[in-house]
């Protein structure tokens, strides 16, 4: 039996929230249980384990068919509308900043241990702007988004800030500011601390 399965965290394959997995698999002799095992968590809903801040695109994605990944963790959730709408606050500014507050290995290319992705707080969906985040994840979900130092370029974070912003109750301007200053942090813009330009 073959496995559906995100193997890469490239940019370059992964550019937009609906994404589809990239390759089957097949469990190596022997490893068949362990891969069933496996198989059992697929879901439709994935987040980044590890990605490079100068170039990463996206922290959460959604496919049609259920799947595992190598650089991508299925999230158990009960429907597609549930997965879509964590898709979209996974991809927002404030996720992303709650990511780089755990992030271990190197801080260009962080890693995230499974505890330390349950950390992350995620809205509920009785929440008031849960609805704003499945209408942002049906609105921006084909639209590819740019790495996070072209975030104020980026029509797609801006349509997901904007739902993340309604979900905690702040100014929408409130998270464009975080955006605009994770956009010059060197670890993300890849340029020395002090230089400024675009």
């Amino acid at each position: 039996m073959s496995y559906h399965a995100f193997w890469s965290a490239s940019a370059k394959l992964r550019r937009t929230m609906r994404a589809s997995p990239e390759q089957p698999i097949e469990p190596r002799p022997g490893k068949e249980q362990l891969a069933a095992r496996y198989w059992a968590q697929r879901s439709k809903l994935l987040v980044s384990s590890r990605h490079r801040t100068t170039n990463a695109l996206l922290t959460a994605v959604y496919s049609e068919t259920p799947a595992v990944g190598s650089a991508w963790v299925p999230v158990a959730v009960r429907e597609d509308d549930e997965a879509k709408s964590l898709c979209a606050w996974w991809n927002s500014t404030p996720v992303r900043l709650m990511l780089f507050n755990r992030r271990s290995k190197t801080l260009d290319y962080p890693s995230w241990s499974l505890d330390q992705l349950r950390s992350v707080r995620v809205p509920s969906p009785v929440n008031p702007g849960w609805g704003g985040l499945l209408a942002a994840y049906e609105e921006a979900c084909d639209i590819e988004l740019l790495p996070l130092r072209d975030g104020e370029q980026c029509e797609g974070r801006r349509i997901i800030d904007r739902a993340a912003a309604q979900v905690l109750g702040i100014p929408e301007a409130t998270i464009a500011d975080w955006r605009r200053r994770l956009a010059c942090e060197p670890t993300i813009s890849n340029r020395p601390a002090g230089v400024k330009g675009a």
